[in-house]
């Protein structure tokens, strides 16, 4: 019997133990998606939507932006897993998580997709076109 409520005790603390370390994941996004908001709400940002289906980029808008402005990028995977990065502006986005920076320099920049999910013919695609201009 003893064995028993020991056994019972020692199921409680673990999972006591596991529902704090949930908590704690939790947390962390909400945290992050209200620090998001309130950069937002900071001054004007340009939000753009990027949608990434198997091997294809489309955008609510075309992603043309003027120089100093604030932007964020959100990335929707409708079909397979994706990610978008641009080593010149910063841009590693991954979905759910959107990417945030002033545009700075004049030029044309190429977002591309960083998750390689096929045959590299085919991912060619998996590219955007994002303008910075004066």
């Amino acid at each position: 019997m003893k064995k028993f409520g020991l056994l019972l005790l020692m199921g409680a603390i673990l999972l006591g133990l596991a529902a704090c370390g949930g908590a704690d994941e939790e947390a962390a996004p909400k945290e992050k998606a209200e620090a998001v908001d309130a950069a937002a709400s900071a001054g004007d940002v340009e939000e753009f939507t990027i949608t990434a289906t198997n091997w294809d980029f489309s955008s609510d808008k075309e992603l043309t932006i003027k120089k100093g402005s604030k932007v964020k990028i959100n990335l929707v995977n409708e079909e397979g897993m994706h990610t978008i990065s641009n080593e010149d502006l910063g841009i590693d986005l991954k979905a759910d998580t959107p990417a945030e920076f002033t545009a700075e320099s004049i030029g044309e920049y190429e977002l591309m997709c960083s998750t390689i999910c096929g045959a590299t013919e085919d991912h060619e695609g998996m590219k955007i076109s994002l303008k910075i201009i004066d």
